[in-house]
């Protein structure tokens, strides 16, 4: 399964690397999103923290960035988000990247948890 995702990226002309990087700023953007807001100062951190990556599409940072927070609302709006976040990680290889995943999903739960407990 993996070699195939691999194979239909490199058919589409995606890199691997650019796509675990995009699944690695969709998680850090949803663990900034999970609590339903996003303040300037959360997006400003996560920007900094994105333009260090070597982005290298042809889709801007600042405009995957936009998409990508709409696509986390919308996954948040339609209770999603364990989809959305599955999804992502079936594109992490890399083990440094999937331990910085992981730790952003342990915080996704964990906010996630607490809102549900401020719901009841």
């Amino acid at each position: 399964m993996k070699f195939e995702q691999l194979l239909s990226h490199l058919d589409s002309g995606v890199c691997v690397e650019q796509l675990q990087k995009e699944s690695l700023l969709d998680i850090a953007l949803m663990a900034q999103c999970v609590c339903g807001e996003l303040k300037s100062g959360e997006l400003s951190h996560i920007l900094q923290w994105a333009n260090s990556l070597d982005w290298s599409t042809s889709v801007s940072l600042h405009t995957y960035i936009e998409e990508s927070l709409e696509k986390c609302l919308s996954a948040l709006k339609s209770d999603r988000l364990e989809s959305f976040l599955e999804h992502r990680m079936q594109q992490i290889e890399d083990q440094p990247l999937k331990e910085t995943a992981q730790f952003l999903l342990n915080k996704i739960r964990t906010a996630k948890e607490a809102s549900i407990m401020e719901s009841v």
